[in-house]
């Protein structure tokens, strides 16, 4: 079974993908009717309950097999509520013509700081340890090194908790900058329904 491990955590990863994100989606678009509140309070939820549940799995993946990917696999789901959810809120808390910037910004500074950044400060954090526990006369053991890479991915489920309480902290403004938004493309199409509604007024008169 080792040698299919790295196949069996992929298959695991996307079947939590499938799994969570068309849930995420559908929760918040259940639930933000009655709580308006809702969609940043899923995401906040999910990585708190995530953190938790992958830091298990971590810790008992050296004399477990098969309870690591189940806990993997529910923290999975928890962490892929947010994905379609922090699109949509990317977009209904910026006004029109600055969403398409906005959900870029949101694309590069996600991929920025996590699959892309991520990886490497681990690395870095794993080698240091791996450092801290050989010496010049005796390199680190199998099993150091399988201790440096586990308190490396540690630092994630750190992350998650952080993310977690940012989202929690942003339902408290989440209602007032949508409302703001809805506000400024009011005002916006009344603007611009004004010199319409003048033009016709002008072209009445002169018709008289």
């Amino acid at each position: 079974m080792l040698p299919r491990v790295s196949l069996i955590f992929g298959g695991i990863t996307m079947l939590s993908g499938v799994v969570g994100v068309p849930l995420g989606a559908w929760l918040g678009s259940s639930l933000i009717k009655r709580f308006p509140r809702s969609h940043p309070i899923i995401c906040g939820i999910g990585l708190l309950i995530s953190a938790p549940l992958m830091t298990l799995a971590m810790v008992l993946c050296e004399g477990y097999f098969y309870a690591p990917f189940v806990l993997m696999f529910f923290g999975e789901v928890a962490l892929n509520l947010n994905w379609a959810i922090v699109a949509d809120m990317s977009l209904y808390v910026v006004i029109p013509p600055r969403r398409s910037t906005a959900e870029a910004f949101q694309i590069l500074i996600s991929h920025m700081f996590g699959d892309a950044g991520s990886p490497y400060l681990v690395g870095v954090i794993s080698e240091a340890l791996k450092r801290y526990y050989s010496t010049p006369q005796e390199p680190a053991s199998q099993s150091a090194k399988f201790r440096s890479l586990q308190y490396a991915l540690f630092v994630t489920c750190f992350v998650e908790v952080i993310g977690g309480v940012f989202f929690l902290i942003s339902a408290l403004y989440i209602v007032r900058d949508k409302a703001k938004v809805d506000r400024a493309i009011a005002e916006a199409e009344a603007q611009n329904a004004e010199p319409s509604h003048s033009n016709a007024q002008e072209e009445a008169s002169v018709g008289e």
